[in-house]
């Protein structure tokens, strides 16, 4: 990313918050990608954040709109030696937190394909402003009993505009 690219955000952003009667919230847009922690990377998600900041100071986040995929190999385009069936699908689960309390979560699921998502956290919590999302990949048997296992968390902390 280039440095100036969250500069130009940040002025936009300001602009916005600045405009007299404006009521309207901003909103930041922030990559997210995380995966099963695997040597084949059997399940990985990755997308979007839109942090929707409120209308009063000091601007907590209201909402966070999350958008992307979760996929699972193999793929139906992955060449034969890639990654074979191994029997688990892939869940990809979304955590907000408020501080050290969970507001919200969601997970999506996909065995052996890409399943596209879109969803909200946060927004109907009101009392708690997120600062964080959590996003990560674990790996369940689909006809067995685990064990299961997952790949990494990766944190993501709600984008400054101030």
């Amino acid at each position: 990313m280039h440095p100036i690219r969250p500069l130009g955000v940040l002025a936009a952003a300001l602009v916005v918050l600045a405009l007299p009667g404006s009521a309207h919230a901003a909103s930041i847009t922030q990559q997210f990608a995380a995966d099963s922690g695997d040597a084949c990377h059997y399940g990985t998600t990755s997308g979007t954040f839109g942090w929707t900041y409120g209308t009063t100071s000091p601007l907590p986040v209201s909402a966070v709109a999350v958008k992307g995929q979760v996929s699972d190999r193999p793929l139906p385009t992955d060449p034969a030696a890639i990654c074979t069936s191994d029997g688990y699908s892939s869940t990809a689960t979304f955590t907000a937190y408020a501080g050290s309390v969970e507001i919200e979560q969601q997970s999506r699921t996909a065995d052996n394909g890409t399943v596209s998502f879109e969803f909200t956290l946060g927004k109907s919590t009101a009392a708690a402003a997120v600062d964080r999302v959590v996003v990560q990949v674990c790996r369940n048997p689909v006809r067995t009993l685990p064990p299961s296992y997952c790949g990494k968390a990766v944190t993501y902390l709600a984008p400054p505009i101030a």
